[in-house]
């Protein structure tokens, strides 16, 4: 006769044997399906991954700006070192913002130079000039570019170390400049004339030039000679054929006089782009 076990005879403690489920193994083919699912599962995070980054990195950043630049000491003495911070805005991760800066000195020194500005965190980038002459001086500009966008470039600005000369008795002045042609291409040579006059009989008239574009910046100085006219020109010499001429580069140019009284004088900065 059969024994059925009931709650009864479980509470009594009577052993129930328990019979395992048998699972059919995998076949081979239901193995390797799993395992092609699994990469497969891989592929398509890592595809979504990569394609996320890929994204980010390729969304464009803000324009290209340069919000502000600041000087210090604002009033240098001679063998002071110029400090110049400038907060640009722009860029990417894949196409990061490059600073320069360019500069021209005049009268106490004379010359020019310029070279990259180090990144100084927070969008900022910073640069040293000098130390100058008393007397000197000291015209720049900073300029940023990316491998996409530019040349961005700030507002002139200049400087005196020290003393320089000026509004004496001899009333040196610059006047009339002018450029031809007025719309250079990049094969045109851009000559500049200027009217320079002074009671002093002797005269040293200069021209300093930058030049900006996309990848990098230059500059350059040189004397002016006095046509039959009487005027200061150029000639064929204003921007030298070893500097880089592309459609799109920006000049800026500057004329600068001193006579035999030491007085000095400076012309507005002019500016044009190579169409």
């Amino acid at each position: 006769m059969e024994h059925r076990l009931d709650a009864h005879d479980v509470h009594r403690g009577e052993r129930v044997t328990r019979v395992p489920i048998e699972r059919s193994p995998l076949s081979e083919e239901q193995r390797r399906k799993r395992r092609r699912l699994a990469i497969l599962s891989i592929l398509v995070a890592g595809g979504v991954g990569v394609t996320l980054v890929t994204y980010a990195l390729l969304q464009p950043g803000p324009p290209l700006r340069i919000l502000s630049v600041a000087v210090s000491p604002e009033r240098p003495a001679p063998g002071d070192t110029l400090t110049v911070v400038a907060a640009v805005q722009g860029g990417t991760l894949l196409m990061p913002v490059s600073a320069s800066i360019t500069f021209a000195t005049f009268f106490g020194d004379g010359g020019g130079g310029g070279g990259s500005m180090a990144h100084a965190g927070d969008n900022r980038y910073q640069g040293r000039l000098g130390p100058f002459a008393n007397g000197t001086e000291v015209w720049f500009v900073v300029s940023a570019a990316t491998g996409s966008e530019g040349p961005a470039i700030s507002p002139e600005m200049t400087l005196d170390v020290g003393t320089v000369a000026r509004n004496g008795s001899s009333g040196i002045a610059i006047a009339q400049v002018t450029q031809i042609p007025t719309n250079p291409d990049p094969l045109d040579t851009v000559v500049v004339t200027a009217q320079v006059t002074s009671k002093s009989k002797t005269l040293q008239v200069s021209f300093s030039w930058m030049a900006f574009y996309r990848n990098g910046q230059g500059g350059g100085e040189g004397s002016m000679i006095q046509d039959t006219s009487g005027n200061w020109t150029t000639g064929g010499m204003f921007v030298p054929p070893v500097m880089p001429r592309f459609s799109g580069t920006v000049y800026y140019y500057r004329i600068a006089a001193i006579d035999g009284t030491q007085n000095t004088a400076t012309s507005a900065v002019y500016n044009y782009t190579l169409r």
